[in-house]
């Protein structure tokens, strides 16, 4: 085999194998191993000695994270932490431990059923859990703090430079449709200080919320709303804010939605979507493995221009404008109720 080939084989192979990497990973976070070794190097047998693991299964998964830069081992056989390694502590920045630890089976579990999922187009997630990603949170409190958490320690990022690209000065409410904890719409309300904002989403979401909108001093300028944005969104608004949103659902779903919303809004007011719209040449291999596990997880994806267009469309909708929020990947997609309609 040429060297050429020999290189493509391996490679390929580590692709097909990279779940088991994957699930290493997440073993090590689940034994607390990266807070170990934090703490001091330690050996194999330190290592089961602090965790109870069966010792040849252990080692041959410290092998692993050896040979992928996770872990290094000195000349006394002891494991220590690498730069990559540090980045799963629970204190490190970003959402990676709790990635690979507690919300790790909802993204492996639901993969592990595509190919049903692409024979039938019903959501893996429903058909491992028997119930839906979101009602699942609900059920578990500490995959839903991972969830809302990482979301909120994301959005300054995600949001960043939002109101370069979209006027809020001529708004008097805006209403934050699935707002979770309440990061984008606390950015908003600070930005502009005549806006008012109802944060709009589930009782246990809309709870946590609350603390967040009392820290940042806007009670009085921010009502908070429980409900279900598949049945329905409050009214009077004059932006309806769809932030990651629409991308997490079917177009099935996602009209659904999208419908509650035109209901709600008045000819005067204004849809605005915050999401990626799809680009070829843009994609990396971390984002085309994250838009696999969210397919599986709520069957949703990221749509081309064309598909935003044409989704926005069956609703009633036409789109005013795209502008890409400057230095990332979110697209600000404003939209208005098209009145010829019904």
């Amino acid at each position: 085999m040429a060297d050429e080939d020999s290189r493509a084989w391996e490679r390929l192979c580590e692709l097909i194998w990279g779940c088991a990497i994957g699930q290493a990973i997440h073993v090590s976070v689940e034994l607390g191993i990266p807070e170990m070794l934090q703490a001091a190097p330690m050996s194999a047998d330190q290592l089961v000695a602090a965790t109870g693991a069966d010792a040849w299964t252990l080692e041959t998964v410290l092998r692993a994270l050896i040979a992928f830069d996770v872990l290094t081992m000195d000349g006394e056989q002891h494991y220590a932490l690498t730069q990559m390694g540090k980045l799963l502590l629970k204190s490190a920045p970003g959402p990676s431990a709790g990635e690979a630890g507690v919300f790790f089976e909802t993204i492996y579990s639901p993969l592990g059923a595509l190919m049903h999922m692409i024979q039938t187009g019903h959501i893996a997630f429903d058909r491992v859990y028997g119930k839906g990603f979101y009602d699942h949170l609900a059920e578990n409190p500490a995959l839903a703090s991972h969830f809302y958490n990482a979301m909120e320690a994301t959005a300054p990022q995600r949001y960043a430079g939002l109101s370069s690209v979209f006027e809020f000065s001529g708004a008097s409410r805006v209403v934050d449709v699935g707002g979770g904890e309440g990061s984008l719409l606390v950015q908003i309300l600070c930005e502009h200080r005549n806006v008012r904002g109802v944060l709009f989403d589930l009782p246990l979401v809309s709870r946590r919320a609350r603390a967040r909108i009392e820290a940042a001093g806007l009670s009085d300028r921010c009502e908070i709303v429980s409900g279900d944005f598949r049945d329905s969104v409050p009214r009077c608004g004059d932006v309806y804010v769809l932030a990651h949103i629409v991308n997490n659902w079917r177009d099935e779903e996602a009209l659904r939605v999208l419908g509650n919303c035109r209901v709600a809004m008045n000819h005067n007011a204004c849809l605005l979507i915050l999401e990626p719209v799809y680009d070829p040449g843009a994609l990396s291999r971390w984002r085309a493995l994250v838009s696999l596990g969210v397919l599986a997880q709520r069957g949703g994806r990221t749509r081309t221009e064309a598909q935003v267009r044409s989704l926005l469309a069956s609703a009633g909708f036409y789109v005013e404008n795209i502008r890409s929020l400057p230095g990332n990947a979110t697209c600000a997609i404003k939209a208005r109720r098209n009145s010829s309609v019904g």
